[in-house]
């Protein structure tokens, strides 16, 4: 009953070529001698053989999520409880034998369990439920075909349950290539579910699957199907989720598993998802994680190849010609590192100010977003009741108090990533472009100031690679400097490779959520607003109706004053989050290729004198060599320039 292997197979094929490709680019490399293109092959070689397609499985708690992973299982090996059960992350990757490893937080090894004891030490304690759990993250390796295919399976604790869990699985979201968004068929699309939808799933493009349908009477299903799609096209548009709802029965699916039943398994609607999921991994994501490696190894070969003509020439010249023009360069070439410490903090200055750009907006945002904390404390509903008990009212109190805040929270909350996603988002990519507009100009000008010194060492012109396409801005030749993996993200539309806002969004909404998970606790308000409340207003023997009013009152005005209070701190943190996360590898990129252009061509002139030295056959040897490299690159070149053809048109 394994999945459909067309597309994965097809992927695989690609993404074996392609490492195929870079472990021949990285011998070429060593043969010439750069020692910087050997590690930026090394380090996107690991990334490739390391990465995988993430699927992560959110909902509110007991949406069937742990189920649902089971029945992909074919075992009951996560927590399922009538209670909120799962605790942590827990991440499931192939294996032929099945296993289980726990992480806890800071541990430089997991401790290996049985995987039958996950469902006792991974679950929620419901009579301790604010207790943190000793874990942080569960992997379970199993037989599983959908993993089988560089698939790791993510099932995250419930929504809404608990801030601590919900700070867990915000986390994850970030480095999801899949969503699969779990509801409940009868009761879909809650005010926190659609909150979550359009708050931290926009980036996204989510499998929106809901469970226990096999409780709706067949009569009834239509009509809840249109239902529950209608709730969804009304907060993202008509098209936009086309052909990703699926409505399952996730014991059926489990129980056909066991069994080996196929056919129960498909009319389950599990064999569905797993189809249309493939092909998204397969198409989607997989162009989106290999095309930034494949050009920054495309271009990459083109550098080595515009390298071993300059070599060539110094392996030709005259005696002690070489010597005296390399003297000669000194002068130009300390300009050019002056030249190259002056790009780097330009870069690093540029950085600093779109830090401070986001910290300001960011702050004076959350500033004036503190007026609305009473309006919105007024009307946040409640499920708690005062109740007429007196001895009863210090725990009811405390629970209002709790709601209030934690709604109130929510709403700000919500607030936040609306304004992040339409007024923050597009301030910060006219930055970048502006950014890249000054980058291109100044690297542009280093590499026109390179180029002439090489030809002032050796007299050769025109050494580009033969059948070079047009050529791509300088920023983006340099961002190969760490694999090209931050063509992704922020960076995406910046440098035009083809992601555009959507990988942006990926990257910058769960920076900024997960820097102001403050929003989710509130700030201890529960217990801070009950102490006020008993010690004011319980005392002054207001009626119910009266002293829920007031405890909505000091609710809203605590929050308030502490999101004013926090505002600056909170912003600075997601700023520096944001530039960290986004913004460092960039500056780091640029750095590092300004350094090994330079450091190549002080490493091929000291070879071809070296050469030089050791007589006419050490020259003759080396000539044979570079030309034989030469010709390699060149194929290896095209090679590369085929697989990015394929990935565009895919």
């Amino acid at each position: 009953m394994s999945t459909e292997e067309g597309g994965y197979a097809a992927a695989a094929a690609q993404r074996l070529r392609l490492t195929g490709i870079c472990r021949q680019l990285g011998k070429i490399a060593e043969q010439i001698g750069d020692s910087g293109a050997e590690t930026m092959v090394s380090a996107i070689l690991e990334r490739m053989d390391t990465d995988a397609f993430y699927v992560m499985v959110v909902g509110d708690f007991k949406r069937g999520k742990s189920t649902f992973v089971n029945a992909l299982l074919g075992a009951q090996v996560l927590p399922v409880k009538a209670v909120p059960a799962t605790a942590v992350i827990t991440e499931v990757r192939f294996g032929e034998a099945p296993a289980a490893q726990l992480w806890k937080e800071d541990s430089v090894s997991p401790e290996s369990v049985a995987p039958e004891r996950l469902v006792d030490l991974i679950t929620v304690n419901n009579k301790a439920h604010d207790q943190r759990n000793p874990y942080v993250k569960a992997e379970v390796i199993w037989p599983l075909e959908l993993c089988r295919n560089n698939v790791v399976l993510v099932d995250s604790p419930g929504l809404n349950d608990h801030e601590s869990r919900d700070e867990i699985t915000l986390g994850y979201l970030r480095k999801a290539d899949a969503v699969i968004f779990l509801q409940h068929a009868i009761a879909p699309m809650s005010m926190d579910e659609s909150q979550f939808l359009t708050t931290y799933l926009d980036a996204h493009d989510p499998f929106f699957v809901f469970t226990y349908f096999d409780a709706i009477d067949d009569h009834e299903r239509d009509d809840v199907m249109a239902a529950a799609r209608h709730r969804i096209t009304a907060l993202r548009g008509d098209e936009r989720d086309r052909g990703r709802f699926f409505f399952v029965d996730g014991k059926t699916a489990l129980r056909a598993r066991i069994s080996e039943d196929t056919a129960a398994f498909r009319s389950s609607g599990v064999a569905a998802l797993e189809t249309a999921l493939e092909h998204y991994l397969a198409t989607e994501r997989h162009k989106v994680k290999i095309l930034a490696p494949a050009r920054a190894l495309s271009g990459l070969a083109r550098e080595l190849d515009r390298n071993i003509p300059h070599e060539l020439a110094m392996l030709d010249s005259r005696s002690g010609e070489l010597e005296r023009r390399w003297e000669g360069a000194q002068q130009p070439l300390r300009e050019l590192q002056a030249q190259a410490r002056q790009i780097t903090m330009e870069t690093e200055n540029e950085t600093r100010k779109l830090q401070g750009r986001v910290e300001n907006l960011l702050g004076g945002f959350l500033a004036a977003v503190a007026d609305e904390a009473p309006v919105v404390a007024a009307d946040v509903p409640l499920t708690t009741k005062l109740g007429m008990n007196p001895l009863k009212l210090k725990e009811r109190v405390e629970q209002i108090a709790g709601e209030i805040a934690a709604g109130t929270a929510k709403r700000i909350e919500e607030k936040v990533a609306q304004w992040v996603a339409s007024s923050l988002e597009p301030v910060i990519a006219q930055d970048l472009e502006k950014l890249a507009e000054r980058m291109n100009t100044e690297l542009g000008s280093f590499e026109a100031r390179l180029d002439r010194l090489r030809v002032d060492l050796t007299g050769v012109t025109g050494a580009a690679a033969a059948g070079e396409r047009q050529q791509e801005p300088p920023l983006t030749r340099f961002l190969a400097g760490v694999g090209g993996f931050v063509l992704g993200g922020v960076a995406g539309g910046m440098m035009g490779a083809q992601f555009g806002v959507k990988e942006a969004l990926r990257a910058l909404l769960p920076t900024m959520a997960i820097a102001m998970v403050w929003l989710f606790t509130p700030f201890g308000l529960p217990t801070l607003i009950a102490g006020l409340v008993i010690q004011g207003i319980v005392q002054s023997n207001m009626a119910g109706g009266r002293l829920e009013t007031k405890m909505r009152e000091a609710v809203g005005r605590e929050m308030a004053t502490q999101i004013r209070l926090e505002a600056p701190k909170q912003a600075g943190a997601a700023a520096k989050s944001f530039v960290d996360t986004t913004m460092r590898p960039i500056t780091e990129a640029v750095n590092s290729g300004l350094s090994s252009r330079i450091e190549e061509l002080t490493r091929s002139v000291a070879t071809a004198q070296e050469t030089r030295e050791q007589g006419k056959e050490a020259v003759e040897q080396r000539r044979t060599e570079l030309k034989q490299l030469d010709e390699q690159l060149r194929r290896t070149g095209a090679d590369l320039d085929d697989v990015v053809d394929d990935l565009v048109r895919m």
